[in-house]
């Protein structure tokens, strides 16, 4: 009678199992959906890795319906055999113990056999791979980081009601799962709870981009990522541990359940749990021992007393290199005089704390945004030097990485910081008094201010404003305000960029002065000066182009004159030497014939006869000296002479000059 009562208690609490696995597993699909959804539509980054607490939820719901059924079945079928058993004396032809009929007790056997390492198996893959898809979407990103669209508040919401759905199911069914018929539904309920811790991040982070702490959403992310993967990394050490590990005890734990996981949300203490884990390692009472008894009895009080030790710690503070230092306790300031560099005592914290001051660190505020959207913001340039005055640049997080070349034409940023610039309009002679009128542009910018704390400004800097690097901020809104409304866009832009920073930097100073913020203005700086992305910068772009161009051919046209101009005057002078030249040679030469030509009319009109032959012969001479010439007397006309006048192809030796030829 009590083996009945055992199987039918068996058999309702199958069947309530699989109600309840049935709801665990619909409530995890409905949860993933909403997850999937709210990282498609950019809700944050923290719900895209809320997916795989939901995803293993589902999964092992399933695993636990499959089970609680099998079970169920398992149960009915021993019902059966029971019946049949008392009918064994009536025939042999019934054995219950060898009728293949009862297969469900093997079945369910075998499931509970093999099924925890095949969940195990695919948990691990379900969250590497929602994990790769995670890394490999922050990484398609600028920054890693994925902004929140739309109204962060809304998804706090949205994340606040599933946490609460989340953690009321997984409370429940780690609280039914005390039951050892329902103890496949524990990581159900753990992974369930770790969704509520998940998407309470998931609001915590939405709150904080709401709020301008645009990276806590990713920091968080970041977090809860490599939670996963030492979570996923136990899945795969459990598989492996599985096979060598002793079995002496009985065997309630399935190897797919996280026993880190356990250690926070299994009902009991946690060194409960302890034991319960290391006596599943080990396959015997290890808790029983005296040693882990003492450990059991000490734990708590080393725990307070190591608590107490790190909390006085805290009274331990130091000033470092380059440094400043004010004590306070209790809020106030218990001496005014500045601490240098060393080590000091105070009241543990929060009744008392030492701030300390770099006064040699560069920091920066940022007024307008970069070509990257980065608004308005605070950050310093150097970190800590190292007590001589250098300090050591910071490491550049996208070092190896191709920079982003962007022009005014592309879209970046926002029109929330454009600054109000004046654009002169020359003045007509008949132009009317509208006309006449300078007219505006707007110009997006950003200036970052560089600046230290001076050190006769640290109890101004520390305790003159509640935030001096707002106070800051809102001193260089109105200084480029002012300033820039009343230069021109061209100066801002080319000219006039050096001026303008060193103008607003003493601007800035004397404000800061004015405000006792105590604090050195180092620079202020004007980058990334350019008109309001859109139209309107591409019409400026043509009208610099056009500038440029004509700038172009001015250019051009001086280097053309400064060519042409000496060569002209290098040809001219030429000109006028040639010409003073052949003046010269044609005047010369003339007085001299002129001269030679009276000097031969003196010299025939003396002797007619001689001056005839004798220049007749000079011609001979000297004009036909390259001519064969006969001589023949006029005296001679008896005789006939044939004389051959061509011209010899070869000459004999009669005819080479011999006197000419060099005699050795």
């Amino acid at each position: 009678m009590a083996n009945e009562n055992e199987i039918r208690t068996a058999i309702d609490a199958g069947k309530l199992n699989t109600k309840l696995s049935t709801v665990g597993w619909i409530l995890s699909a409905v949860m993933l959906v909403v997850c999937i959804i709210m990282s498609s539509v950019r809700g944050g980054n923290v719900f895209m890795l809320g997916c795989v607490p939901f995803a293993l939820a589902l999964l092992f719901g399933l695993g636990s319906m499959i089970y609680a059924m099998l079970s169920t079945s398992a149960a009915q079928e021993s019902e059966e055999k029971e019946l049949l058993s008392r009918r064994r004396a009536e025939s042999r032809a019934l054995d219950v113990d060898e009728d293949v009929r009862f297969t469900a007790g093997r079945s369910f056997e075998n499931y509970c056999r093999f099924a925890p390492y095949v969940l195990s198996i695919i948990g691990a893959l379900v969250l590497g791979v929602i994990l790769f898809i995670t890394y490999r979407t922050w990484s398609q990103v600028d920054g890693g980081a994925i902004a929140i669209s739309g109204n962060p508040i809304d998804y706090a919401l949205i994340a606040a009601v599933m946490m609460l759905v989340s953690v009321f199911a997984g409370a429940f069914f780690i609280g039914q799962s005390r039951t050892p018929n329902f103890r496949w539904l524990r990581p159900v309920g753990a992974w369930l709870v770790v969704g509520f811790a998940v998407l309470a991040c998931a609001a915590a982070g939405a709150l904080c981009y709401k709020n301008n702490l645009l990276y806590a959403d990713y920091t968080l992310a970041k977090i809860i990522s490599w939670i996963f993967v030492l979570l996923g990394a136990e899945f795969i050490s459990n598989f492996v541990i599985e096979f060598y590990r002793p079995r002496t005890i009985i065997e309630t734990r399935p190897v797919f359940e996280s026993r880190l996981l356990a250690l926070f949300t299994e009902p009991g203490g946690v060194m409960r749990n302890i034991a319960s884990a290391l006596d599943y390692q080990f396959g015997f009472k290890i808790s029983s021992t005296g040693i882990y008894s003492f450990i059991e009895r000490a734990f708590f009080p080393i725990l307070l007393l190591w608590a107490a030790v790190f909390w006085l710690s805290t009274s331990i503070c130091e000033v470092g290199p380059s440094q400043y230092g004010v004590r306070e306790s209790f809020g106030k300031v218990i001496d005014k005089e500045l601490l240098k560099p060393g080590i000091y005592l105070t009241l543990p914290r929060p009744f008392g704390k030492l701030r300390t001051v770099s006064c040699s660190e560069i920091q920066r505020v940022v007024i307008g945004e970069f070509a990257d959207g980065g608004k308005k913001s605070a950050v310093k340039d150097d970190t800590p030097d190292d007590g001589h005055g250098h300090s050591k640049p910071k490491a550049d997080p996208n070092a190896g990485k191709p920079k982003q070349v962007l022009t005014w034409t592309d879209e970046h940023g926002t029109d929330e910081d454009n600054f109000i610039v004046a654009v002169p309009v020359e003045k007509g002679k008949n132009a009317s008094p509208e006309e006449e009128a300078a007219s505006i542009s707007f110009l997006r910018l950003a200036i970052p201010i560089q600046y230290r704390v001076r050190p006769d400004g640290v109890m101004n800097y520390l305790y003159g404003n509640s935030n001096p690097v707002t106070m800051l901020i809102r001193i260089g809104e109105r200084v480029a305000t002012r300033y820039l409304a009343s230069s021109s866009m061209m100066e801002i832009i080319a000219t006039g960029r050096s001026s303008a920073e060193e103008d607003m930097r003493k601007e800035v100073q004397k404000l800061a002065d004015e405000a006792n913020l105590g604090i050195e203005i180092t620079a202020v700086n004007i980058l990334g000066a350019h008109p309001p992305v859109g139209e309107v910068a591409t019409a400026f772009q043509n009208v610099i182009s056009a500038m440029e161009e004509k700038e172009t051919a001015i250019l051009t046209a001086k280097s053309y004159r400064t060519t042409t101009l000496p060569e002209s005057e290098v040809q001219a002078l030429a000109l006028i030497a040639d010409a003073n030249s052949y003046k010269y040679r044609t005047a010369t030469v003339a007085k001299a014939e002129n001269k030679r030509f009276g000097n031969q009319l003196l010299a025939y009109k003396a002797m007619p006869e001689m001056f005839v032959l004798r220049s007749y012969l000079d011609f001979l001479r000297d004009d036909c000296s390259h001519i064969r010439k006969y001589v023949m007397s006029p005296n001679n006309t008896s005789e006939v002479f044939q004389i051959n006048l061509e011209q010899k192809e070869r000459l004999d030796l009669t005819d080479a000059d011999i006197a000419a030829v060099p005699s050795k």
